[in-house]
Parts: structure tokens; sequence; C-alpha cells
């Protein structure tokens, strides 16, 4: 296990950064108010934090840094793994749901973080690429398989996500909102992401299968030379369904 203590969590700076930039206002709040929520000096936000758009994500580099620690001792089946590798990443979410609703608040009204946003996210996918295309089975379609999977764990990931949190933002859950109802909730969701990862990496596996089997016995390649993975194209507001279904066709 890495050890951290020269690196403490982030967690508390950034909750009270994106509390305070969502109720003053991004653009009003200044580097020194952030510095202040966070009882920090100025020169040791800028050291930590180095800028007021970085501090929105600065819990994700440390989330990310245990994700590729996590993939880089896994001796797991590689889908297998990437699959709890994401499951990592939307337990932080949920387990810190106040700064997780309160970021999606702020990024709906500063658009120029999602791009920030759209950086961290492939971030992610390319540790889950980068796992796969070393640790999968040599062929043909390693590449392509590792891009095409890590692709589609991450948008399976995000769109459970973004229904959770449109779901908080709507207030569906103030009426009820005792602690243990989302605890519940929480972990009926981890569950749930985890149940449709598993169907994704099912898939994936069974065509992979399906191809060594055809080389070993020493079939000829498909007449369409179509290739056994690809990538599907989804608009970005694509639930869940919408994205399995993508894939298992064109898989199929």
């Amino acid at each position: 296990m890495v050890n951290y203590p020269a690196n403490p969590d982030p967690g508390p700076a950034v909750a009270a950064a994106i509390e305070l930039l969502v109720r003053h206002g991004y653009d009003t709040t200044s580097v020194d108010d952030l510095a202040g929520a966070a009882g920090i000096s100025r020169s040791t936000f800028f050291r930590k934090f180095g800028s007021k758009e970085d501090i929105v994500f600065a819990d994700h580099d440390r989330i990310l840094a245990q994700v590729e620690e996590f993939l880089a001792g896994t001796t797991a089946d590689p889908l297998r793994a990437v699959v709890e590798a994401a499951l990592l990443v939307f337990g932080h979410h949920v387990g810190n749901r106040k700064t997780s609703l309160a970021r999606y608040e702020l990024l709906h009204q500063v658009p120029a973080l999602r791009d920030r946003e759209l950086v961290m996210t492939h971030r992610y996918q390319r540790a889950f690429r980068n796992h796969l295309s070393s640790a999968l089975p040599e062929g043909e379609n390693r590449e392509l398989t590792a891009a095409a999977f890590a692709a589609s764990v991450v948008a399976v990931h995000n769109s459970v996500l973004r229904e959770w949190l449109r779901a908080l933002s709507a207030g569906d859950d103030v009426e009820r909102g005792e602690r243990e109802v989302r605890e519940a909730e929480a972990v009926g969701l981890a569950v749930r992401l985890g149940r449709e990862l598993g169907t994704l990496a099912d898939t994936f596996a069974k065509v992979s299968a399906g191809e060594a089997g055809s080389l070993t016995a020493g079939a000829p390649p498909p007449e369409s030379g179509r290739p056994a993975v690809v990538v599907a194209v989804l608009d970005p507001a694509a639930g869940t369904e919408q994205i399995l279904q993508a894939v298992r066709d064109a898989l199929a």
C-alpha cells in the first residue's frame, strides 16, 4: 500500500471550496476566499492546489492515484478489475454526496469547468485502457478491446452517476433525507452499477473467448472482415440501457 501522510486527503478543502463557489459565485470568489475557507494561507493554497479551477477536482487526483495503485497490484481478471476500479470511483462520489452534488451544480453554473471535467474523465479512461492493454491476453484486437471496454465502462459509470445527481438536484430525497435511507440508496446504486458493468464485462469476455476459439481451431477470419470489437458512438445524454444495448449491437 502507498503511504499518503505527506499528501493529506484534499476532500475537506475541496468540499469547503466548492460550497463557497456555489454560494458566492465562481467569478466573484477569490483565491483568498478559498484559502480562508480551507483554513490555509494563500501561498499554501497555490502550492497544494494551483488555481481556483484545480481545487474543484483536486480530490479526484487522489482517487485516480488509488485506482492506478489498485490496478497495478491486482491479479484479477482484467475486465473485472476495471469494473472494480470504476466502482471505487463511484464509491467516492456517493461517499461524498454533498460535495458531489455541489460540484454538479457548479458545473452547470460555470460551463468552462466542463472542459476540466472531460480531462478528468479521460484520465480515468486512460488508466483503465492502459491496464487492459497490458493485462489482456495478447491478440490481434487487444488494443481495440482495451479502448472499447474502457470507454464503455466510463460511459455506463457516468450515466448512473448523472442519474443519481439529477435526482438529488431535483430534491427527490429532501423529504426522506434520513441517513439510513441515503446509505441504502447509495448501496443500491453501487449494486446496480456493479451488475450493469458486470454484464458489460461478460459481453466483452464472450466475444474475446469466441475469437480465441476460432483462432485455436484454425478457423478463417469472418468474411466481412469487420473487427469483433467496435466503439459505439452515442449521444452524451444516452442512458445506461442505451449504452449497453449499443455495445451489444456493436459486438453482435
